[in-house]
């Protein structure tokens, strides 16, 4: 006779699990609220910009990782997105906390304009296609017409704004703090996204497209959507960038930026929410301590590194975590027979 475990039981099990999953992040959220009273202002800049990357990142994990669409070029997007709140906040005047998401939005725009055409490219044409956006808009910037916009060859600082202090912030304090509410809050969406029922069409599309297409799915809508949610975030990333820096130039926005993204992409796990966050602080923090370590060949070093962390995690960060997990696991129930 089949003997059934308890409703209780079940119960208590799959809120265990819940429990577990919601650990790492709420461990995350946590230490980083914490940071804003514990770190100088140096350190919450470099805090900043990892959130900003780690935005961007997500992006891409979610073009690339979730639906398999190869990208090059999201440096144009973080490009897009900070020149937008630099013209927003120095010709309008409009406060940071509204200029970020304007920055995610027109960086929206113009990956709907690229999607349209680009999206019935594949693989390494799709690749080419964001490779020439990458290469070309800083030229754009750079270009005299434009020069009062975007400030040129030379540049524009941003103006800086105005700290919360309210709540007894400072000004590092305030845009850090903003850009960790903004990040949980777009981590959470996107998470959401991805385990419902888009995460299962994307999936489809990226593993089986001509299933997917028997199945109703409308394979090039969803491709589009994907464009823009990915150009959106990496919009938003690139608006904290520049206001936290305080300054743009269109030499900020190099195709080396889009190949940088890709590298912590690839690091974190293209597959992986949080590992995003690990990502960007990969490619932030790596180059800022090999500098120190030896001036003059600090990209040396990082490349290195790459080499090294590609080796020891070929799943990237995600992947290391989920292989220890089950190591864990599997020691666990040795240790209980």
């Amino acid at each position: 006779m089949e003997t059934r475990k308890p409703a209780l039981f079940i119960n208590d099990t799959g809120n265990r699990g819940r429990a577990q999953k919601l650990a790492v992040p709420l461990l995350l959220v946590t230490a980083g609220f914490a940071l804003t009273f514990l770190l100088d202002g140096y350190h919450l800049l470099q805090a900043t910009n990892i959130i900003g990357f780690a935005i961007a990142i997500l992006g891409l994990n979610l073009l690339a990782g979730y639906n398999g669409q190869i990208s090059v070029g999201q440096g144009a997007f973080l490009a897009m997105g900070g020149y937008t709140c630099a013209i927003l906040m120095n010709r309008l005047g409009l406060p940071f906390w509204l200029a970020v998401p304007a920055a995610g939005c027109t960086s929206m725009l113009l990956g709907f304009l690229i999607a349209i055409p680009a999206i019935r490219l594949e693989l390494l044409y799709l690749a080419l296609a964001t490779f020439s956006l990458a290469v070309a808009l800083p030229q754009f910037a750079k270009n005299k017409v434009l020069a009062p916009w975007t400030g040129g060859v030379e540049g524009q600082s941003i103006q800086r704004p105005q700290p919360w202090s309210e709540l007894g912030l400072n000004l590092d304090q305030t845009i850090y703090l903003y850009a960790l509410l903004t990040a949980v809050v777009l981590f959470w969406l996107v998470h959401n996204l991805v385990s419902g029922r888009l995460g299962r069409a994307l999936e489809a599309i990226k593993d089986q497209p001509l299933a997917a297409e028997t199945m109703a799915i409308d394979t090039r809508a969803y491709k589009i959507k994907t464009f823009c949610a990915s150009a959106f975030l990496t919009g938003v990333g690139g608006g904290i960038g520049a206001v936290a820096t305080g300054y743009i130039s269109a030499d900020t926005y190099t195709f080396f930026i889009s190949i940088t993204l890709l590298i912590g992409a690839v690091i974190g796990g293209f597959r992986s929410i949080l590992g995003a966050v690990f990502g960007a602080a990969f490619i932030v923090l790596v180059p800022m301590y090999a500098e120190k370590v030896a001036h003059g060949v600090a990209w040396a070093l990082f490349g290195a590194a790459t080499i090294a962390m590609m080796w020891l995690m070929p799943d990237g960060f995600a992947g290391l975590c989920t292989r220890l997990r089950e190591h864990v696991q599997r020691l666990i129930s040795r240790s209980s027979l």
